[in-house]
């Protein structure tokens, strides 16, 4: 019963059109060619179907992030969520108690707006990075296919 009530949740929530891909396109690539491609393909976590279509559509696919770079990573977001929660401790504050810990208001609320500055833009770059290389579903839409295609 469960299970039903799992599956019609998520059919309700995939109400995406469905786009098929029947279309073939063949080309011949030398050898050395071919291992590029599927280096490339493997390097961006993409299969070589959706890299060559990726390619084909005008989009440039993003290589996996390396070890250090995902340390990296790990690392700016432990930052990012201990400036988000002193952030949210201040905000939490009435207007006398912040006066109270940091004895000079103005001081203390042009910090608060630059830590919120910067606490969107290290958002925007985390999102930015950890997203998934794909490309737009509408990429196939009726009225952009060529003619006898």
């Amino acid at each position: 019963m469960a299970y039903e009530e799992d599956t019609s949740k998520q059919q309700s929530e995939q109400e995406k059109p469905v786009v098929r891909r029947d279309k073939v396109v063949v080309t011949k690539v030398t050898e050395q060619e071919l291992t590029q491609i599927k280096s490339t393909a493997n390097q961006c976590g993409m299969t070589r179907s959706d890299f060559i279509r990726a390619r084909a559509l005008g989009y440039k696919p993003r290589l996996r992030l390396s070890d250090a770079e995902l340390d990296g990573l790990r690392q700016l977001a432990a930052c990012r969520t201990d400036m988000v929660n002193f952030a949210n401790a201040l905000h939490g504050l009435s207007d006398n108690e912040k006066v109270k810990l940091f004895r000079h208001q103005p001081t203390m609320l042009d910090w608060y707006e630059k830590v919120a500055y910067v606490t969107n833009r290290v958002t925007d770059f985390l999102q930015s990075a950890q997203t998934a290389n794909s490309y737009p579903a509408g990429t196939t839409n009726e009225e952009a296919k060529e003619d006898g295609a």
